[in-house]
């Protein structure tokens, strides 16, 4: 049999943001987070994200924890046609899903490549798409390692948290902080880049908060690069689609899709959330 059409193999985790039909289309395997709700377990695969969004808005508890090893091999074994797969996690400083892959990966005789993304989201489904358009390309094994290792360096993302209750309960804003940030409006924005939060300055206004991300983009764009854009919502395609319109108006991306934010993120940040993720690529010899 000839290997004509045969690629290496992609996978990620649900972390990613990606859709399966843009998964399917890329030829991404995809190994679902686990959930915990309300003590009853099952995969972010199994339940919608307006699902996940209601039902921590209701008080529920909603835990996550990293795809498991079986998970994991299942995709390698779905994506791997013996010329190698490549796993693109999400960040190791947020989650223990890297762990879980290198696990799996220890589990099968295919050649796999396990990369930490460093960020989570959107943001991680742009490396992964960077990945995945290298395969299709027919890139090989080493050159598709590469291509993920370059969007990973310079993909970004910014996202706003439009009610610090979340936070709160979650631990990760003091309690008497968080009341005061609640009262007075605060409407926090951060950076989420190479496994780290940054937060940015505060804004009191979701068309402040709008103009804040807009703003971080277009200070970030270079001269001689290509786009790749992701916008980032809850519940709200809109709110995404018009993050993409503003982006759009100015440059003409080279990817460009609008997606919800994972169960896991809105575990950990509640459901009033948008972003934006992207990267600048370099056009061939600049």
């Amino acid at each position: 049999m000839g290997t004509e059409g045969i690629v290496v193999g992609v996978v990620t985790d649900s972390a990613a943001s990606i859709a399966p039909d843009l998964a399917s289309s890329c030829r991404v395997a995809i190994a679902p987070l686990s959930l915990d709700i309300d003590g009853v377990p099952c995969t972010d695969d199994s339940v919608g994200i307006d699902e996940v969004a209601r039902l921590v808005r209701e008080g529920s508890t909603v835990k996550t924890a990293a795809p498991t090893p079986g998970a994991f091999l299942s995709a390698i074994e779905e994506a791997d046609q013996g010329r190698g797969v490549v796993v693109i996690t999400v960040g190791g400083s947020f989650s223990s899903t890297g762990d879980s892959a290198r696990l799996a990966a220890g589990m099968t005789d295919a050649r796999v490549e396990v990369i930490d993304s460093g960020t989570a989201a959107g943001a991680e489904g742009l490396v992964v798409l960077a990945a995945a358009q290298a395969a299709i390309d027919g890139a090989p094994f080493d050159e598709v390692i590469r291509s993920a290792s370059e969007a990973r360096r310079r993909v970004r993302l910014v996202a706003e948290v439009g009610d610090l209750t979340y936070l709160i309960r979650g631990g990760r804003v003091p309690s008497p902080l968080g009341a005061i940030g609640n009262a007075v409006g605060v409407r926090p924005v951060f950076e989420l880049r190479r496994g780290n939060v940054r937060p940015m300055r505060p804004v009191f206004s979701p068309n402040a908060a709008f103009d804040l991300m807009i703003s971080s983009w277009r200070k970030s764009k270079r001269p001689g690069h290509r786009l790749h854009v992701a916008g980032l919502h809850v519940g709200a395609p809109e709110e995404a689609e018009k993050l993409l319109a503003a982006v759009c108006e100015v440059v003409e991306p080279v990817t460009r899709f609008a997606a919800p934010f994972g169960p896991a993120m809105v575990a950990h940040t509640g459901p009033d959330l948008r972003g934006l993720a992207w990267w600048w690529e370099p056009e061939t010899g600049s």
